[in-house]
């Protein structure tokens, strides 16, 4: 009998424990309205302010989450399990404004700020990722400028001056251009510092721009034109903000 008892009270333990362990795996934000209360425990000025905090933070939030979409869409493959963060933050996004709308205000507020930190944690790999682009691409527009600059002294100091039948390309406006990209490749920087990366990824791909931009107009050939787009395409859809190769919807 004693054997018997033992072996009852075993399975009965582990009965309680799966019980407890399938509990533990109800879907955040979807708890009872007694488990709710339980995990939403705090005074009213708490209360107050971690609902300041969610409904401040939205707009910031979404803007995020659309640009995290984008650059992991089109340069994921250089952070990587960034899309794997992606579909976390979405999913704790979620589960955070379950938690507002249903009144739980202090759970929500707190979730709100774990999310935050995890974008802002991705977000940050991506600008390092934009800082090597940028970089690299405005030292080239350096070096094509002062390329195409020579190359124009050479065929100014020719006997007869410059050939009838060459182009003459004004650096000058290019020289000018460079400047503002790299003014924005200053405040991307200073962006980053401050670890407002959202704000940094949006000055490097104003730089990127100017940068293609001028790669662009020191080519005369138009064939030459359509290498320097075709080289930086999937650059110029995400600098509009954009998927590079998505398909645009059909016309109704």
């Amino acid at each position: 009998m004693k054997h018997i008892l033992i072996l009852s009270l075993f399975f009965l333990n582990l009965v309680t424990l799966s019980a407890q362990e399938a509990g533990a795996t109800v879907d955040r934000g979807k708890e009872t309205h007694e488990e709710m209360e339980k995990l939403d425990q705090g005074s009213n000025l708490e209360r107050k302010q971690f609902k300041e905090i969610s409904e401040k933070n939205r707009e910031r939030m979404t803007n995020g989450i659309k640009l995290l979409t984008i650059v992991s869409a089109n340069f994921g493959d250089e952070v990587p399990e960034s899309k794997a963060s992606l579909d976390k933050i979405k999913k704790d996004y979620q589960i955070a404004q379950r938690y507002y709308y249903r009144n739980a205000y202090i759970i929500a507020g707190k979730s709100v700020q774990k999310v935050e930190k995890d974008l802002t944690e991705v977000l940050s790999k991506f600008a390092k990722v934009y800082d090597a682009k940028t970089q690299n691409l405005l030292s080239e527009c350096a070096d094509s400028i002062s390329q195409t600059e020579q190359a124009q002294l050479t065929v100014d100091s020719q006997e007869g001056g410059k050939p009838a039948t060459s182009s003459f390309i004004d650096v000058s406006e290019a020289a000018h251009k460079l400047k503002i990209a790299y003014y924005q490749l200053g405040l991307a920087l200073e962006m980053s510092k401050d670890n407002r990366f959202y704000e940094a990824i949006v000055h490097y791909r104003i730089a990127k721009d100017y940068g293609i931009k001028i790669l662009t107009d020191l080519k005369e050939a138009e064939a030459d034109k359509k290498a320097i787009q075709d080289k930086f395409t999937k650059d110029l859809a995400d600098n509009r903000n954009l998927i590079s190769g998505a398909a645009a919807a059909p016309a109704k």
